[in-house]
């Protein structure tokens, strides 16, 4: 019968592989051991901030948009609520800087007065940083969960501002600010932004751009022409009235007259007592050059580059004719504004 073998392990080989394994076990724990890189409690910019009021005209115009800012929860492991005090500025922009107001421009020598505020009656101007009014929220972070904010910012073209209608309007090159503040406790870090509580930072943000067109619309008024109380006809009658044009900075336009109600033969005429009194409209002082609605016959001019109104005389004449019966006579004519 076969003795049992017993098979000798060296020591040596033994306890190498023993402290082998006992530095690889070691290792493990001190990787185990090694802190993760820490994440601060901060602010910043979800996208960029950009805004488009489409057509304005001389009355004004305005838009809104949004700036989209996330605060983070408290990273430490304390489940603490944070109370964020959140600041924003924006600077003037490419073509604003040393400007009274932000303006835009068609890079044709042309601007658009515009400004942006914090609030829909336009009444808190947003500027720079150290500006003295401070755009600021404030918001409750509750433990793990990152909250988004909405600073609204509203924009407004001025009005009484006439300019050349044939280019888009832009500004670029705004750039925005975030300065941010935190604590657990709320209203303790300071108005702007830039002290207090337990920290805080600063973060910038672009622009997408501003832009704008000026509407290409013209307006024209006239006033009546009254010939006055006039006796039998028997020479002939003036009398005068006025058109105003208004319209964009550098517009060329003509101004034409229909023939009114009553036109007969080549003559307008106001009716009246079952009966007509002739009449013409002229262009000019000496009435010669009849006033019409066709290319030839209509008074031609232009606005010039600050837009200012034009008046336009228009020449009446009441030509000696046959007496009418006595009585109220009028006519009704159509200005018409071709720009």
């Amino acid at each position: 019968m076969d003795r049992p073998r017993r098979v000798a392990v060296p020591l040596k080989w033994f306890r190498a592989r023993c402290r082998h394994d006992w530095v690889c076990l070691l290792v493990l724990a001190l990787l185990a051991l090694i802190p993760q890189p820490g994440r601060a409690q901060s602010c910043y910019v979800s996208g960029s901030f950009g805004m488009n009021f489409g057509a304005v005209t001389r009355n004004g115009g305005s838009s809104s948009s949004d700036v989209d800012i996330e605060c983070s929860p408290d990273y430490t492991g304390a489940n603490r609520t944070f109370y964020y005090r959140v600041c924003m500025y924006m600077g003037p922009g490419a073509s604003s800087a040393g400007q009274p107001t932000r303006r835009m421009t068609n890079y044709n020598g042309s601007y658009l007065n515009y400004d942006l505020f914090a609030d829909p009656a336009h009444t808190q101007l947003i500027g720079d940083v150290g500006s003295t009014f401070n755009y600021q929220v404030e918001s409750v972070v509750p433990p793990g969960a990152v909250v988004a904010l909405h600073d609204f910012v509203y924009g407004l073209v001025y009005p009484n501002q006439s300019v050349p209608a044939s280019y888009q309007y832009q500004e670029v090159g705004i750039l925005g600010t975030v300065r941010y503040r935190y604590n657990t406790v709320s209203g303790s870090t300071s108005p702007d932004c830039s002290s207090g509580g337990l920290g805080g930072g600063t973060t910038t943000f672009n622009t997408s751009g501003v832009l704008a067109t000026f509407e290409n619309s013209c307006t024209v008024t006239a006033t009546d022409l009254d010939f006055g109380q006039v006796s039998t006809p028997t020479q002939a009658v003036n009398g005068l009235s006025t058109i105003l044009v208004q319209c964009p900075a550098n517009t060329t336009w003509q101004v034409g007259l229909d023939n009114g109600l009553n036109y007969n033969a080549g003559l307008r005429r106001m009716s009246g007592q079952g009966n007509f009194v002739s009449y013409q409209l002229y262009r000019d002082a000496s009435r010669t050059q009849v006033w019409g609605n066709t290319p030839d016959a209509m008074s031609t001019g232009a606005t010039d580059a600050s837009g200012n109104p034009v008046d336009i005389t228009v020449y009446g004449q009441v030509s000696a004719q046959p007496d009418a019966p006595a009585g109220q006579y009028a006519d009704t004519v159509v200005v018409t504004l071709y720009y």
